[in-house]
């Protein structure tokens, strides 16, 4: 049991923190890399609701050091509960470094 959660301290990661502030959700992805990286960064959020569906994407070239978690964006939407949302956050250095993650977690 603790070799699997040293392992998983040890691993580059992409996690999200998330807080609700009323009626507004804010998404913060995190990446945590065992190495340092010049990283390309996509995220790309997917809303589907009463109004139709709307896809954003962004892409930015970032230099992240070794173990230290990194806030990359923040996002702060309003979700309805009829809404369906997806983040998907890619980190890649194009080469051997390619993690995804998506929020909310696939089901």
């Amino acid at each position: 049991m603790h070799t699997l959660v040293l392992l998983a301290a040890l691993s580059s990661q992409i996690t999200f923190k998330t807080s609700q502030d009323g009626a507004l959700t804010t998404i913060t992805p995190q990446v945590t890399l065992t190495q340092s990286c010049q990283c390309q960064v996509q995220m790309r959020f997917v809303r589907k609701g009463k109004g139709g569906e709307s896809t954003s994407v962004q892409r930015n070239n970032l230099s992240i050091p070794a173990n230290r978690p990194i806030d990359l964006s923040r996002l702060r939407i309003n979700i309805e509960p009829s809404d369906s949302v997806t983040l998907i956050v890619t980190v890649s250095d194009g080469q051997t470094l390619n993690l995804t993650q998506q929020w909310p977690p696939s089901e």
